[in-house]
């Protein structure tokens, strides 16, 4: 899991491939080639690159071509869009089919033509044969976007569909109307009302997500939802056929609503120019990247599905390496990567203390951490004098770990943690349990785990606070009840009161002994000019191998069988 020391770069701003023209594409000398990223050379149609993408977010009205009642499998999305749109608070919305009147409670236009008043974006939910007479309406009407949710084009593999899909986007590109997609679900933007399904949080926030996939980047939001991240942009491109991942990144690494971005990516459509738009984002905030097409039967499904070539794997992997980009081998971890950027970004130095109630958990956690190029050094002698004054001598440590049966009285566990925090080689804080430790005991009917859950979250987060460090929670399966079980009702308690919290993995991610990290507290002040950057977010200069290789090993913290997902956030 990615808990990077911040690093501060200062690298000379670099012209975007849309302002540099050929000579953007040209690789540094030390650039990874990029040859193995994708098939052969061609020319990308588009129109303005980068910062000519603002319109695309913020629509003033979104027509949605194809509408139609709901119903089952794809014939109902196009409901679903505006069912979408609705509950995030679009301010203009208007269905498009010749044979309803009205849908969802809107007037249903027989076409973009009857549509009174200006329309800026348009999301198409027609046949591919129709889409020819949309485009024309589009420019007609002067629409300046359009989403093709419509599929059935290269991605099937067949050359004359192939050639449609490039017929019907170079004549909207020349008319000076964007294209998304095809093949994708498109946009949720809070700030804008923009979203693609219903469900979706309304609230924005600083992360930025583009993905070929559109049910990655819907399970993304969904996954990510209950740990309090929150969305600026997440952008669905499918085929990308016009809009492309480089564009996107080019964007992003200049929007200031944007301080994370996260990235699914089958194939790219030029190596060169995507090496040039990973590298500036990489170098102005976090990226995130999970890569499909790692394997001969992933790369024949890449194709299939977008149409992408997936592209040598050690190349892709060179090339974030050398951007300084994190790669994710899932979308649940691609998640936690997220929060542990959003919540634990401003680390001074290695030193983790463990606090806990268990030796044997400890013990693997000391281990992972110093593998991973994380440390746990012992506490100072004034710290462990201060620990033990409250910590009972008796089957205990105060060393680090800190294994102490106190911290299951709330007032001692926010001492504990806040004592341990504050030790000058200490920089994070991890503190594993069950919430509901003792509750499936005969022997601890006196426990009651509700009460014990709200008054030790309250605890982290006072000490947290106080010691003004990242504090983790890694929460342990009781034998009976699972993570699931054992630990519900934790999120909510610590996200109470805008506390950042990551809940129990889903089930579709439990082992044994499964683990999942809570993050306790607002972030931790600024570290100091030399080991961070000022837009309080972590980041790793790629330039170092010692912060390299340490990140490289934190994908994620495997406490051995017992604790398998520990996240530093």
């Amino acid at each position: 899991m990615a808990l990077a020391v911040c690093e501060e770069h200062r690298l000379p701003r670099r012209r975007t491939p849309s302002q540099a023209g050929v000579a953007a594409t040209e690789a540094t000398p030390s650039a990874p080639s990029t040859d193995s990223l994708a098939g052969p050379r061609r020319a990308p149609v588009r129109g303005q690159a980068g910062q000519g993408l603002d319109f695309l977010f913020h629509p003033r009205s979104v027509a949605i071509a194809g509408a139609s009642p709901p119903q089952p499998g794809f014939g109902g999305m196009g409901s679903g869009f505006v069912i979408s749109l609705q509950e995030m608070g679009c301010p203009a919305v208007y269905p498009v089919n010749p044979h309803h009147e009205e849908i969802e409670g809107l007037k249903c236009y027989p076409s973009l033509l009857d549509i009174e008043g200006p329309v800026d974006h348009v999301m198409s939910s027609v046949p591919a044969r129709a889409v020819p007479s949309l485009i024309d309406d589009c420019i007609a009407k002067g629409v300046n976007s359009i989403h093709f949710f419509t599929a059935g084009f290269s991605e099937t593999g067949d050359e004359e569909l192939s050639k449609l899909e490039a017929q019907v986007v170079r004549r909207a590109v020349e008319a000076g109307l964007r294209v998304l997609g095809p093949n994708c679900m498109g946009l949720y933007v809070p700030r804008s009302g923009l979203s693609f399904m219903p469900g979706f949080p309304t609230e924005p926030g600083p992360v930025a997500f583009i993905s070929q996939s559109g049910g990655n980047a819907a399970d993304m939001i969904f996954n990510s939802a209950p740990r309090g991240i929150r969305y600026s942009k997440v952008v669905s491109y499918g085929n990308a056929a016009d809009i492309d991942e480089s564009e996107l990144l080019e964007y992003l690494a200049d929007d200031p609503e944007s301080e994370i971005i996260c990235a699914y990516i089958e194939g790219v459509k030029d190596g060169r120019l995507f090496f040039q738009a990973m590298r500036r984002a990489a170098a102005a905030k976090p990226v995130i990247v999970l890569k499909g097409g790692r394997t001969g039967a992933g790369t024949r499904a890449v194709h299939s599905h977008t149409g992408a070539l997936a592209g040598s794997m050690d190349v892709f992997d060179a090339l974030l390496r050398q951007v300084g980009a994190v790669r994710a081998d899932s979308v649940e971890e691609m998640v936690d990567l997220a929060v542990a950027f959003r919540w634990a970004s401003n680390l001074a130095g290695p030193g983790v203390a463990v606090v806990g109630g268990g030796g044997g958990f400890s013990v693997f956690a000391a281990d992972e951490l110093d593998e991973a190029g994380l440390s746990c050094p012992v506490l100072p002698q004034a710290t462990q004098r201060e620990l033990s004054e409250f910590t009972p001598a008796a089957g205990t440590s105060v060393r680090n770990p800190v294994d102490t049966i106190a911290i299951f009285d709330p007032s001692k566990l926010r001492d504990t943690v806040r004592v341990a925090g504050s030790a000058d080689n200490i920089h994070a804080v991890m503190f594993h349990t069950s919430f509901s430790f003792g509750g499936w005991r005969r022997s601890a009917r006196w426990f009651d785990p509700e009460t014990y859950r709200e008054k030790a979250a309250e605890a982290l987060v006072e000490a947290r606070q106080a010691c003004g460090v990242p504090v983790v929670v890694v929460l342990q399966a009781t034998p009976q009840r699972g993570v699931d079980g054992a630990n519900a009702g934790v999120p909510g308690a610590l996200l109470a009161g805008g506390h950042p919290g990551i809940p129990q993995h889903p089930p579709r991610r439990q082992r044994p002994g499964q683990a999942a990290a809570l993050a306790a507290g607002p972030r931790s002040p600024l570290a100091p000019p030399e080991l961070s950057r000022q837009y309080l977010r972590a980041h790793v200069d790629h330039r170092r191998p010692p912060v390299r290789a340490r990140v490289r090993r934190l994908r994620p913290l495997e406490l051995s069988h017992q604790l398998p997902h520990l996240l530093l956030a």
